[in-house]
């Protein structure tokens, strides 16, 4: 039981890997035994990022970067390729990649509806599609979506339509997918967060917006990317085995009331 944890000898990838809650959700992969393939379209930021959690003191394993666009099919397609042939498999898929537009519905444009689409929805499409090809082969492997509590119960802040419809097609394509693999040995799950401090957001959020979104929890205080580490490491783990097509809430509370 002591190992039910440990993810020795799997690969993991973390698509979005570059970013605050990718880059967490990655050390944290890495800490518990897994070597973790880092994939985004900035390769130059990656390395960067690769170098430092190679750094880590807890981290034993091999972290390595590769180029990949998660809105082209054929980057996908060519990133599963170079992965395997430099990493032997893929055992772990996280999906951290996306991007939230805040734009009042009423001035909403296609263009920011698509581009939010894109990158939260098909990019995730694809990776599944992709890298599942490689799960399915071998008949196992774990998948974990980034949803948000969003896509469940919206957000009483104005200027996310976009953004919680795109988290909701996320939650089922994470649903359905675990049913269509359930029988092949793949388990499909999502961890739905509420408002994460990363570094990008600590600059960004007015301290007014910031002590809203703060209100919506009744823990008292928004998260911070690392406390997704330990769901996401369950997910991977042998731990969550007869688990598939659940959305785990890491919200503080925030999905105790509509």
């Amino acid at each position: 039981m002591a190992d039910l944890f440990r993810l020795d000898g799997k690969v993991a990838v973390v698509v979005g890997g570059g970013g605050g809650i990718g880059k967490a959700l990655a050390l944290g992969l890495a800490k518990y035994g897994a070597d973790v393939a880092l994939a985004s379209r900035n390769l130059e930021k990656l390395q960067g990022v690769a170098v430092d959690l190679q750094a880590d003191p807890e981290v034993r394993t091999q972290v390595r970067a590769f180029q990949m666009d998660s809105t082209d099919e054929t980057s996908v397609a060519n990133a599963v390729k170079e992965i395997v042939a430099t990493m032997g498999t893929v055992d772990i898929l996280v999906n951290s990649q996306g991007q939230n537009i805040k734009e009042p519905f009423e001035s909403q444009t296609v263009s920011s509806w698509n581009t939010l689409f894109d990158s939260n929805v098909k990019g995730v499409m694809l990776t599944c599609r992709e890298f599942g090809k490689v799960m399915l082969e071998k008949k196992k492997g774990k998948i974990i979506n980034i949803g948000s509590v969003a896509g469940d119960r919206g957000v009483p802040l104005a200027g996310n339509v976009g953004y919680c419809s795109s988290k909701a097609a996320v939650g089922n394509l994470t649903r359905m997918l675990a049913y269509e693999w359930a029988k092949s040995g793949i388990n499909v799950n999502a961890i739905g967060p509420s408002v994460i401090f990363t570094p990008m957001m600590r600059n960004a959020l007015p301290p007014e917006i910031l002590a809203n979104a703060t209100a919506l929890h009744p823990i008292g205080r928004v998260a911070e990317p690392e406390e997704l580490v330990g769901t996401c490491v369950y997910l991977a783990s042998a731990a969550s085995d007869y688990m598939t097509g659940q959305i785990v809430y890491v919200d503080g509370g925030r999905s105790c009331f509509a």
